[in-house]
């Protein structure tokens, strides 16, 4: 970038020497643009341009929706499912890890997480159990 006498002119030819240069290339023959479309390959070639398409108008019908579907009476049973799939994906985890530690690689630190949170949570459910047998039994 080299000083020119006025400050702008100076601006202008350091900021047109660090833009890009841009050049037009022709597409090769044969090639077909996915960006333009073209009527015939006539077309192509001359400089007339190709006549617009009519405009064609589309019909668009609304009806009413069915008083006697209620939407909240369809998804009633929806808590069952979603509990269900929740239910079952968990099954699915827990049993994937558990086969992996039996049959891969149990001193894996998976496995050790895992079998600790097990004996964790099993301890919990047979103190609850133990709980409900205690309000359950006789008094004597």
């Amino acid at each position: 970038c080299k000083a020119l006498p006025n400050f702008f002119e100076t601006l202008l030819a350091c900021e047109s020497s660090n833009l890009p240069s841009v050049f037009q290339i022709t597409p090769a023959a044969g090639l077909v643009s996915i960006l333009k479309r073209r009527v015939s390959l006539e077309g192509a070639n001359s400089s007339v341009p190709a006549a617009p398409k009519p405009v064609s108008k589309r019909k668009v019908r609304f009806r009413e929706p069915d008083e006697g579907l209620d939407h909240d009476e369809v998804g009633g049973d929806s808590w069952l499912l979603l509990l269900l799939l929740c239910l079952a994906t968990v099954v699915i985890s827990v049993g994937g890890t558990a086969l992996y530690c039996t049959f891969g690689d149990a001193q894996s630190s998976v496995c050790t997480d895992f079998s600790h949170n097990m004996d964790f949570y099993i301890g919990q459910v047979q103190r609850g159990m133990d709980e409900v047998k205690h309000w359950l039994s006789p008094s004597s």
